[in-house]
Formats: structure tokens, sequence, C-alpha cells
């Protein structure tokens, strides 16, 4: 939110990218001629990195992170476009797999717009000035490519500005693809970035050496299980690597964490400052997309899908049962084989990760009370002291987290990444001309990048087993848990999985990792339990008595009738999800590009749409 106001602006008023479709300039500036100076390029490259942040017709800018929602560990209201996707019953038009892949070629163009065009300057500006500009605008369109390639598979490999006499492209298969966006990160590409940009004047806003080779890092580690990845894992740890002696050189480091407890609302509220307005300038952040309030397609209304409905938002997005009984014990033992569990107190000498990430019953969000317990009308406002009606219990809201409104009610539990006590009162039900959400989300932190490192040592040949071991315990130590003792491959893995799940949650790469690991036919196909409803006679009834079943993947299957008690299970019936593994690895390209781009024709759909 910093800089970046003023790129923002700049950018906004220098360059305005017009598209009609989905990956064409046919409108505003031309390709051709632009740019014709080193401000025009600037602006250029400022418009690209803004257009990745765009909101284009969904009002979050996060969509990576609503896509949490469509997993495992995530829960969302059963209405919309979510729904759909793990249902197994969306079409080639949901709105979700058309907003992803016209928002990748989107930005592409903004990308294009000035990276045509930026030998016209050679001899007018500094060839360093000008080597950076493009390896930062490569470094984006590699990103972007790799965000398709995980949705869809190979997909059009666009690399100029296109118009209507070049628009048709094919797909081009992940073999080829992958290798051609790696080829564009290479090495000499990288070196012209900063090591890292002046923190006061940019602050996480431009890609970095650093965040580039992370990048590089990431999608070797994303295709290191395909057929063709010779290789693969080494170079993800070779890079990952390199990224980070690079960025422990020039100061990125773990954040710090509030881990303290906070037994009940009254008792204080956990901070995952990192993740709000006063963690945007966090040293753990390599790059993240900045928002600002004063531009209008720069604000994003995060906040209204994740705040309860006391707080005046939707409460559309939130985790699951599953992965909140996934959280290990502080003895590092998962809760079906530690003595600290209690199942009547579950939140009780758990994780600290739990309560940083996870709003759950008796805590305190926005300074507020959260509560399941129908019996409570009202709740504390602890920014006024007064006790203030509870819109979140049913049945008040028939749409709160906890409502029985069918095909409305979400699954219980809220996020807590992304909040900020500052919007305590502005939120306005989604008015986005009121509820100004600008907090940066970060695309790229320090602890994905140990995690990466780790886990490509871990699959690697020969990898240094002591070196993930190290990485995987500077996470665990950062949140207060004991140190993994493992030492062999398979004890690692399930640390490193455990860490992947529980560190990343809400950042959108749980998509990537369940399908790299192979297990989403086993994390999606499933039913899915949110907590029993609570009534006047019954208000614990939310308080969950399944014992599950956890496995070497920290999976949470519930069989329906195992209980801690003996007493009848009490978690409801949530949703039913369906993974075809021919089918859903990847989203189906949308019919409107079909029709749209004669090189791409109904045989070359993903299989089974």
């Amino acid at each position: 939110m910093r800089l970046i106001k003023a790129i923002g602006i700049w950018a906004t008023l220098s360059l305005t990218v017009s598209c009609s479709l989905d990956y064409q300039p046919l409108s505003g500036p031309s390709s051709y001629g632009f740019p014709q100076s080193e401000a025009e390029a600037v602006a250029g490259t400022y418009a690209a990195y803004q257009s990745i942040a765009l909101n284009r017709g969904y009002n979050t800018g996060s969509w990576w992170r609503t896509l949490d929602a469509a997993t495992d560990i995530g829960a969302y209201r059963t209405g919309g476009n979510i729904g759909p996707l793990v249902r197994g019953t969306a079409n080639t038009e949901n709105g979700w797999y058309k907003y992803l892949y016209q928002h990748g070629y989107q930005s592409m163009s903004a990308i294009h717009m000035t990276l045509d065009g930026l030998d016209h300057l050679r001899g007018t500006v500094a060839d360093e000035n000008l080597a950076c500009m493009r390896a930062e605008l490569l470094t984006m369109r590699s990103f972007y490519y790799d965000v398709l390639a995980q949705y869809y598979g190979g997909v059009p490999y666009v690399t100029h500005s296109l118009n209507l006499n070049n628009m048709a492209t094919p797909r081009m298969p992940l073999a080829e693809l992958i290798p051609n966006i790696i080829n564009d990160l290479d090495d000499s590409v990288i070196e012209a970035l900063p090591e890292r940009w002046n923190k006061e004047t940019y602050g996480t806003a431009r890609l970095s050496k650093a965040a580039a080779y992370m990048i590089k890092a990431r999608i070797y580690l994303n295709y290191a299980h395909e057929p063709f990845a010779d290789g693969y894992w080494a170079k993800a740890a070779e890079y990952a690597h390199k990224a980070i002696e690079i960025a422990e050189r020039n100061g990125h480091k773990l954040s710090v964490y509030d881990t303290r407890y906070y037994a009940t609302h009254a008792d204080g509220e956990p901070n995952c400052k990192l993740f709000g307005l006063e963690g945007e300038t966090d040293d753990e952040w390599l790059w993240a997309l900045q928002y600002n309030e004063l531009v209008s397609n720069l604000i994003t209304i995060n906040i209204y899908y994740i705040a309860t409905r006391t707080l005046n938002g939707s409460s559309y997005l939130g985790p699951s049962q599953h992965f909140v009984d996934a959280f290990q014990c502080r003895d590092g033992l998962p809760i079906t084989e530690s003595p600290l569990y209690d199942w009547k107190n579950p939140w009780a000498n758990r994780d600290p990760r739990l309560d940083l990430f996870v709003v759950r019953d008796d805590s305190r969000t926005m300074g507020v009370e959260f509560t399941l317990d129908a019996s409570k009308s009202t709740v504390t406002d602890y920014h006024s002291g007064t006790q203030i009606t509870n819109a979140d219990s049913s049945p008040l809201s028939n749409k709160s987290e906890y409502g029985p409104n069918g095909t409305k009610g979400p699954g219980g539990y809220l996020w807590r990444k992304g909040y900020d006590d500052c919007f305590y009162g502005t939120i306005t039900g989604g008015d986005t001309n009121k509820t100004h959400d600008c907090i940066n989300q970060g695309m790229l932190r320090m602890a994905e990048l140990y995690l990466i490192e780790a886990e490509a040592n871990i699959e690697m040949p020969g990898g240094d087993l002591e070196l993930a071991r190290t990485r995987i315990n500077m996470i665990r130590e950062r949140a207060g848990m004991p140190e993994v003792q493992a030492t062999d491959q398979a004890g690692l893995r399930r640390a490193l999985r455990y860490e992947r799940m529980v560190e990343m949650c809400d950042e959108g790469l749980r998509w990537y990792d369940i399908r790299r690991w192979g297990i989403a036919e086993t994390a999606m196909n499933r039913t899915v339990y949110a907590p029993g409803f609570s009534s006047v006679a019954t208000p614990k009834n939310y308080i969950s008595n399944a014992k599950p079943t956890i496995d070497e993947n920290w999976l949470v299957t519930y069989d329906g009738t195992t209980t801690w008690d003996g007493s009848a299970f009490n978690l409801r019936t949530f949703a039913t999800h369906i993974y075809r593994p021919g089918r859903d690895i990847h989203f189906p390209i949308p019919q409107s590009e079909i029709d749209a781009n004669s090189a791409i024709t109904p045989a070359d759909q993903n299989p089974e749409y």
C-alpha cells in the first residue's frame, strides 16, 4: 500500500491497456513505437505489475488464495462458482475457469506492451536499465505461465503482442511450455536485476534477483514429478539455495510470530500481523502485489469475503474441519496420538498457528468476539466495550458462518490471514465504493523459499537431508513447535508436507501441492464435514467429538461413526467433493476461448470436458 501509491497512480495515468478478448490489445495504445522514452518504459513496467493485481470482474484481487477453498483445507459458501469446481458439476463456462484464464492473458498483454518495444530504446537508455526492465517483464511472464499451466495444463505460449491478424495460437504441451518459460528465466537475464530494491522507495513492489531465482526454483519444483522433468528436483534445490543466499545477504528473514495462546476471547486476540497492513514492509516478503485506496481498480473487498457477519462481512471463505483437525499438538504429534489433546477443549496445547491462521469459536477477530454458540444472542465488542448483536449465530442469520441456510452455509471457521483491525467499522456488505481493502497481497516469502529447498533435497537423488531438516525446523522454531527428529527421507517428507499445508495455508499453493504429491484423488474425493449445529439445549454441539484418521500426508478423514467419547457422531455433512483423476487434474479451456481462437478446436480440450 505504500509506494506504492505513486507507482499505481503513475501506471494508471500513463498507460491504460484495454482488452476486448483474452490477450490482445485491440484498443488503447499500440505496441508499435511504444515505449518512446525511458519514462514510458518504466510506466509500462509498472503497468504490467499493476495488471496482475487488477480486479477484472471479481471483487477480490487474491484469486489464488480463494482457490485454496477448492481443496481439502478450505470451505466456502456452497453456492456460486467454487462449489461446482469440487463437486464435479462445473461446465467450461464456469466463472472461475473463464476469469483465471482471461486474467492471465490480459496480464500477458500488459507485459508484452512494453517488452516488445524495449529494443527501440537502445542507444538512448542505459543498457543496464533496459536489461533490468526486460528481466522484470520476463519474470512476470514466466510466473504467470506457471500459474496458467498449473490450472489448465498446456496453454498457448504467446511471446509478443497479438492483433487481429495473428491471434490464432495453438496450445503448447507442458513438455514444451515449461522448458520455454524456464529458458525465459536464464541466469543471464536474472542477473540484470538488483539483489534487492531500495526498501524505502519500492518496498516489495518490484521483482528482485532473489525473487526471480525463487520463481525459477518454484517452477522447477512444480513440475519435477512430470515425465519430461529430468533433473528438476536438483535444479529446484540449486535455485532455491541461490535465492536464499541472496535474500539473506540483503536482510530478508522470517518474521516473528506472536505464539501466545489466548484461551478465550476475553484473554486477547492472536495477531497475524505479517498478513496485514503492518506486515507489508516486513523483511519476510520478497514480492507482493500492491493495492492502493487511491486507485479504483487497485482496491479489493477481500476483507468482506473473510469477515464475520457480525462485522458486516459475508464469511464466504474459511478453513475446513479437516484442516483444523490436521494441526499437531504442541508436542509435535497428531491429535490422534498426543496425550495433550482433549477433544472437549480442542484449542489448547495445539500448534500456535492454529489460532494465528484460523478464527475459531471463543476467539476474537478484529476486536469482536466470535462464537458458534447459538444460545448467545450478543457478543463482546472490545472496541466499544459493549455487547452487540451476534449476527453469526443460528438462527439470527441465514448466511452466517454457522447458519442453516442449505446451499449457503459455510464451514464453521474463518481465515485470519489478511485481516487488519483498521477495517473495523468500515465493512459495508460488499460495496467496493466504501470497503476499500488495500492490503498488499504477498506472492513470495522466505518461509516458502526455505520449504522449496527442503522439499527438493528430500526428493532428489542424493539430496542433503540434513539441510532439509534444518530448513523445516527453522519454520517450526518460529512457530514455537518442537524440532523434527526424523532424518530419513520418508520421515522428512511427512514433516515437509505438514509444514507446507499449515504454514502456507490460504496462500493459494495447496492446489499445486496435492497434485505434485500425487494425493489429490485421496485429498479431494470425500464427504466434507463441518461443526454440528448447536441449540439452546445443546450449546456446545459445535465442538467436534469425531475421531479422525490422519494419514502420512496429514490428510484427515472421518468414517461418520467413530467418536472420542463413544456417543453419536456430531459433525454435519457440509458437501461431497468429487475428484476424477483423468478430468480434474486441470481446469478446462473456457469454451469462449475455443470459440475465439481458431487454433484451438474442441478436440484440443482437456479430457472429459
